[in-house]
């Protein structure tokens, strides 16, 4: 066939993404690389209700896993044949309950969905928050699960009654897939928020503060053992993925991470997509997890250690609909024009709370320092500004762990599209950054990982043809360490206003 995809290196892997925005699916050899042609992108995305629920439907977002299934195997032709094993990335923190048949009772809530804050500050008043923080390595926060069953159980008990696991949208997909409950790997129970970090099994002591049984969770298995054995209709519709390895799904973050610096100790990755995030992976667990960060458990070994908001590229696409002046026009071409920080606004960017480093889920936007005279492109370098402080701000708190010398690599859908957004990041934090040229580092870490554990390793400080160097400029640092401080006092003056917390 003239438009089969050519197949330069074996073995192949299939890599599955389910994001935020879309469902993909495509092979990638030894290397990493996808092979052209062979991808699937199917457009998907969450639901939003006006009290803060962002949710989506687990059978809907199973379709198009599937159909993403589909479309790349079709396009790879003859070439099924020689996968050997399958990679999965998955969105972080999620959970959906499930009666005793595996059907849904609920949808599947995500870590945006901020309906549980109430319940996240009562835990922190009734729990030891030092505490639940040093055995799980995570803060108490609607992002995580704990305050999302506290919130269901208050305002939903006739539907928690149906209920018979909670489990995340990776387990009810390979549930299906396999005919049985999968478990979960160790990445995705850590982002629950209830995970042992140093027990690498879920945290007695949060559960039974939760009064949840173990037994309503899935079976963690920390050293990752792939699954076999696709169940029908599946072994049917795909023959050639029916008895090669399915290795448990990942957490999107530390796809994005491994996708992107696969193989260095010292590298701190930033990713801007929708949502925004500083991650490096470390030796784990960490003695003790720095104030603001969080760790998640990776292996037996090691951790990702990092912070993340719900605010990245989310900003900018809010900010372009709600602009007419902007609306449809390129952000890089539209604040060329313009001096770094000389708009004299300052913005807190939190248009779905704030996670890392203050972890104020009740937390709103703020646009403060608007004249007559500011324009729409003015208030799109604000909001590009703010989220690239609050990134720095993370970052801060990552450095002293990681230390000197470390490489920065940049990586992301709204960096790739953006000089500009690029060089902020360079000028903010004051040192060169690397922004990768992989496409989609989540989609290619879910296939390193799976690459990495049938023993194919990835050389450190690896260079990839197209990755571009962005050196900072000094002068702009020193405007932005002001224009930093502007917002953390902007921060420290909304404390108490919005729910935001003085820090």
């Amino acid at each position: 066939m003239a438009n089969e995809p050519s197949v330069s290196r074996s073995p192949l892997v299939l890599s599955i993404d389910v994001g935020s925005s879309s469902v993909r699916a495509a092979a990638h050899t030894a290397d990493g690389s996808p092979i052209p042609g062979s991808e699937a992108q199917i457009a998907s995305g969450f639901d939003t209700t006006p009290d803060g629920g962002v949710q989506v439907d687990a059978d809907i977002l199973f379709d198009r896993l599937v159909q993403a299934i589909d479309v790349a195997l079709q396009r790879l032709g003859p070439q099924v044949t020689t996968i050997q094993s399958v990679g999965a990335s998955v969105f972080a923190s999620s959970v959906l309950g499930v009666s005793a048949a595996g059907e849904p009772r609920t949808p599947i809530y995500t870590y945006a969905d901020t309906r549980c804050a109430a319940d996240a500050s009562v835990l922190r008043q009734e729990w030891d928050v030092a505490a639940s923080y040093d055995r799980t390595g995570t803060p108490i926060h609607a992002s995580y699960v704990p305050a999302r069953l506290r919130w269901l159980r208050r305002t939903q008990p006739h539907v928690v009654r149906q209920v018979a696991r909670w489990i995340t949208f990776a387990e009810y997909a390979f549930q299906r897939l396999f005919g049985r409950p999968c478990g979960l790997g160790l990445s995705l129970a850590a982002w629950s928020g209830m995970l042992n970090r140093r027990e690498l099994d879920w945290d007695l002591a949060t559960l039974g503060a939760l009064h949840v049984d173990p037994g309503s969770l899935g079976a963690i298995d920390p050293a990752g053992e792939p699954l076999r054995g696709l169940a029908e209709p599946w072994r049917q519709r795909w023959p050639a993925l029916v008895d090669v390895p399915w290795f448990p799904a990942l957490g999107d973050g530390l796809c994005s991470n491994l996708g992107t610096a696969p193989g260095e100790a010292d590298a701190i990755v930033f990713n801007i997509g929708t949502s925004a995030a500083v991650r490096a992976l470390v030796s784990g667990p960490v003695r003790s997890v720095p104030a603001g960060l969080w760790e998640y458990r990776v292996d037996r070994s090691r951790s990702l250690l990092g912070g993340a908001e719900s605010n990245g590229g989310i900003v900018v696409a809010w900010l372009r609909e709600l602009l007419s002046g902007v609306r449809g026009d390129d952000p890089d071409d539209v604040v060329a024009p313009l001096p770094p920080d000389g708009h004299g606004l300052t913005v807190l960017p939190f248009l779905a709370g704030e996670r890392s480093p203050g972890w104020d889920d009740s937390a709103r936007a703020t646009i403060h320092g608007a004249r007559l005279n500011t324009r729409p492109a003015d208030l799109l370098l604000a909001g590009i500004e703010a989220v690239a402080y609050r990134l720095a701000a993370i970052y801060d708190l990552l450095v002293p762990v990681i230390g000197e010398p470390h490489v920065v690599h940049v990586s992301g859908g709204a960096l790739q599209r953006s000089d500009r957004w690029t060089q902020i990041l360079a000028d903010v934090l004051g040192r060169p950054v690397i922004r990768s040229a992989v496409a989609e580092p989540t989609s290619r870490g879910a296939a390193i990982w799976a690459l990495q554990s049938l023993g194919h390793p990835f050389p450190a400080n690896e260079i990839h043809e197209g990755d571009q160097p962005f050196e900072p400029n000094l002068d702009h640092h020193a405007l932005y360490q002001e224009a930093r401080a502007r917002q953390r006092r902007l921060y420290q003056r909304m404390a108490g206003i919005g729910g935001l917390e003085a820090r």
